[in-house]
């Protein structure tokens, strides 16, 4: 990565490919899951997850828990920043913060809909050498309303 603008997009395409591994596969997705992690993350990786330091397997879990039970999902990354990398020290790396959000569509109904969560997830990152080495991310799940406007009382009959 040699432009500013790389680690940008690095960010993008790893937080997507973190959170869409595994939805709608029948094989192994936990496979999938860790090579994107093993990609990502560097090994000796320092994460907070909601302001609690987490190791990467209790991160694995917090991933496996938002696609366990997901039919479709839609991951849009946005506002990203970053910070430039020093010329006179590359090796200090580049930090990117921003947005992902989160739409999580279920195999089952609500009222004939399908039923749907939104997450949002901010984070700043700390890449080195195409991983990241330090994350720090806060999340908050949000249900979709169900419009029940139509609804009518049967016991008027």
């Amino acid at each position: 990565m040699t432009s500013s603008s790389s680690f940008t997009e690095w960010t993008k395409t790893q937080f997507t490919a973190l959170y869409a591994s595994g939805v709608n596969e029948e094989n192994n997705p936990t496979d999938k899951l860790d090579s994107i992690l093993d990609a990502t993350f560097s090994s000796d990786v320092e994460i907070h997850l909601n302001h609690v330091a987490v190791d990467l397997d209790k991160f694995k879990e917090f991933v496996e828990r938002r696609l366990s039970k997901t039919a479709q999902l839609e991951c849009s990354p946005e506002d990203l920043i970053e910070t430039p990398v020093e010329d006179d020290n590359p090796d200090a790396g580049s930090i990117v913060a921003g947005k992902v959000t989160l739409v999580r569509t279920f195999p089952f109904r609500i009222r004939a809909a399908p039923a749907k969560t939104s997450t949002v997830i901010m984070f700043s990152a700390k890449i080195k050498h195409d991983r990241i080495v330090q994350l720090f991310q806060t999340t908050a799940d949000k249900s979709f309303r169900i419009n029940l406007s139509g609804a009518r009382n049967t016991e008027e009959a």
